[in-house]
């Protein structure tokens, strides 16, 4: 079973350690905005958004890389899961939203 982490976002970008897994399953308690590489720094200005308890899969773009945080304001819990290693989640930039 998967060992979840949480990364604490708050104004400045907040990194989770490396993730040796494909896809991660993230879920915030107020919106976020991250980024994913081997040493990402998410910015309020460019990166992607995840609402407030919104579940995201997302992908790492490889093994053993992170992914960061940032919060608009005040002091958010984020949940990082790893799913797995899924063969095509090295394009970069997927995700997927289930309906």
């Amino acid at each position: 079973m998967a060992t979840s982490q949480i990364v604490i976002a708050t104004t400045t970008s907040s990194q989770s350690t490396a993730i040796a897994s494909t896809k991660v399953r993230v879920t915030a308690n107020a919106a976020v905005q991250f980024a994913v590489g081997a040493n990402p720094t998410a910015a309020l200005a460019s990166s992607e958004v995840i609402g407030a308890n919104t579940t995201r899969y997302i992908n790492m773009q490889g093994l053993n890389n992170k992914i960061a945080f940032i919060a608009p304001s005040g002091t958010v819990g984020v949940s990082v899961t790893p799913i797995g290693t899924v063969y095509s989640s090295s394009i970069p930039g997927a995700t997927y939203i289930p309906s």
